[in-house]
């Protein structure tokens, strides 16, 4: 059964980790996709692997920081396909320098990408959106943004935590026109980051988690699909936490 079927998702940071597992999962059930990131090389990979699923898939790349970037992806995207019905933002940034040791511009940079990138996308297609009276929006955020967390950099939890009030903020706002916009937040996800771990390290986190695993890519596309859907068509303005019982909100 094909979900998205003749619907049009743009999915920033899609070149790898989540950002592409959600892309793979949309072009499973039939979207056609713009890829979103920094890097042309992984770009080219991501679509090469969408296209070779039977989806159409085209691919911007740039600084999801700039504002007229937003724009020159909307553009893309309807002289190739028409039309926008999903968008999902999850272009992000990571950092761990402790607050007394953090640059100015480090903290302006991840606040840029994470929070500042996820408005300027968002006011990019909201009045498409708006016009055609539809929309999904699904904000990747974080579960740093309800917890602190021993190495992130504050910058990184801030911009999360932000993530989620612009979530609810537009939400409320956009309701009667018929857009959704909700927000995941995962915990720990078996990633480039947990991968990278040392043995010892990757146990303690494990053993921290309820469910006694970390969570796969597949199942936080999971939800991203039930966010783009139909199936979800009465859920605004909520976070979901996908997280293995680490914060049972």
């Amino acid at each position: 059964m094909e979900l998205l079927k003749n619907k049009v998702a743009i999915v920033t940071g899609g070149s790898r980790g989540l950002g592409k597992a959600i892309a793979l999962k949309f072009a499973s059930h039939g979207a056609s996709l713009i890829l979103v990131a920094t890097n042309q090389e992984r770009l080219n990979q991501a679509a090469y692997e969408v296209r070779n699923m039977g989806a159409k898939a085209e691919i911007v790349a740039g600084d999801i920081a700039k504002p007229e970037f937003s724009e020159e992806i909307v553009k893309v995207t309807l002289d190739h396909f028409g039309q926008i019905d999903v968008l999902v933002n999850c272009a992000g940034v990571i950092t761990r320098t402790p607050v007394e040791q953090l640059p100015l511009e480090e903290w302006y940079r991840v606040i840029d990408v994470n929070l500042h990138g996820t408005f300027h996308a968002c006011r990019a297609v909201l009045p498409l959106m708006r016009a055609q009276a539809s929309g999904k929006i699904i904000n990747m955020t974080s579960q740093m943004a309800k917890l602190p967390h021993p190495s992130a950099s504050p910058s990184y939890e801030v911009s999360k935590a932000g993530q989620i009030a612009l979530t609810r903020h537009l939400a409320y706002h956009y309701a009667q026109y018929n857009i959704c916009i909700n927000a995941i937040a995962p915990g720990s996800i078996n990633t480039d980051m947990p991968k990278s771990m040392n043995p010892e390290a990757r146990e303690r986190l494990r053993r921290a988690i309820p469910l006694r695993r970390l969570g796969e890519p597949d199942e936080v596309a999971n939800c991203a699909l039930f966010l783009a859907t139909s199936l979800s068509d009465y859920i605004t303005g909520e976070t979901i936490d996908i997280n293995g019982g680490t914060l049972m909100d």
